[in-house]
């Protein structure tokens, strides 16, 4: 009897043995099935959705590799020395990073072919990449038919350089409706109809992001003339430099959301808050600067928008790198510490797919 109970329990030992390295297997399966699925996700092999690119926006940042000298110069000194700098801000926690190129990249081919390096970096590190043109033609003289015709042909110029990247790689066409091209939404409908139309006839599917009149004012929504194919979302802006005089208007901040949701919901377009600023900062170049409001104001501040933008379930981007991180040293100063903590506390409601 002892012998027969003796082979019972080994037979029940060497059966939960064996089941012990079936969970294993399954489970390491589909961990590692979890992590193509994400890789495949961020790789973009299969065309994105508008709505579907929305949510893997997050909470992102303005970044100025290809905009200011200074941080071009730092960004690609670490790159020859093996630093991949966007990885740096995935670490933090970001999700996207939005380029900002200030060249003209239809003749300098170097500032082309170091985007893609950007782009490229971008994606090794597991960030949506936003590129966006600063237009200085365009923004500084909209009625010109030369500056029109050349933002046109910037895009058609990056379009055909980044034909068979990623879906993840998604074009926002206008960095901002600031200066005189402000006052003329039927100019921006016009040059963003050519632009997309040449963009599509390269790549059908590439997310392209437009921009209303009025600074990108939310209450300007209404005057854009696009067409929702499924591929195309809309950047906006409020407080992009921050709160004015050190003072913000929460009523102000729910009116934009409010006004925003409305025109998304009627045309079915979604969009993004690409630039918000979540203090007043001096004006000058180098190292970030104090900022310019007491502590407290830049946190409730924060607070607020983080609060009424992840209710509404709208991802946004803050303004800028040069703010929270210094490129000379591969650092995060510290005084920004507590406010990146509640920028990147963006927790959206959870919606059926």
């Amino acid at each position: 009897m002892r012998k027969f109970l003796g082979i019972v329990l080994l037979i029940i030992v060497l059966l939960a043995f064996l089941w012990s390295i079936h969970a294993g297997v399954v489970s390491n399966r589909s961990r590692i099935v979890m992590k193509v699925s994400e890789h495949a996700n961020i790789q973009g092999r299969e065309p994105i959705t508008a709505k579907a690119y929305q949510r893997l926006l997050g909470v992102g940042i303005d970044v100025d590799w290809m905009s200011f000298n200074w941080v071009n110069h730092y960004y690609f000194q670490w790159r020859s020395r093996g630093v991949n700098v966007p990885e740096y801000f995935r670490r933090e926690g970001f999700s996207n990073v939005r380029i900002r190129v200030s060249e003209n990249v239809v003749t300098n081919k170097t500032a082309l072919t170091q985007l893609g390096e950007v782009v490229n970096d971008t994606l090794k590190a597991g960030l949506v990449p936003v590129i966006t043109y600063t237009a200085p033609e365009l923004r500084a003289n909209p009625t010109s038919k030369s500056a029109q015709e050349h933002f046109v042909q910037w895009w058609k110029t990056v379009a055909h350089y980044f034909k068979g990247y990623p879906y993840i790689l998604s074009y926002d066409l206008l960095i901002e409706s600031s200066g005189n091209v402000k006052n003329y939404p039927g100019v921006l409908n016009r040059v963003y109809s050519q632009t997309i139309r040449e963009i599509r006839a390269v790549d059908p599917y590439r997310i392209v992001f437009v921009t209303p009149a009025d600074v990108s004012s939310p209450f300007c929504l209404n005057e854009l003339n696009v067409t929702n194919d499924g591929y195309t979302l809309v950047e906006w802006h409020i407080y992009a430099g921050g709160p004015k005089y050190c003072t913000y208007n929460e009523g102000y901040i729910e009116e934009a959301v409010s006004a925003v949701l409305n025109w998304s919901k009627r045309t079915g377009i979604p969009t993004w808050l690409g630039a918000w600023r979540p203090t007043v900062y001096p004006r000058i170049s180098g190292r970030s600067p104090t900022p310019s409001c007491p502590v407290g104001l830049e946190l409730a501040f924060s607070r607020a928008m983080v609060s009424a933008l992840s209710k509404a379930g709208i991802p946004y981007d803050i303004n800028a790198d040069t703010r929270f991180f210094d490129i000379e040293t591969l650092t995060w100063y510290p005084s920004e510490r507590e406010v990146l903590e509640i920028i990147l506390r963006y927790h959206p409601p959870r919606r059926e797919q």
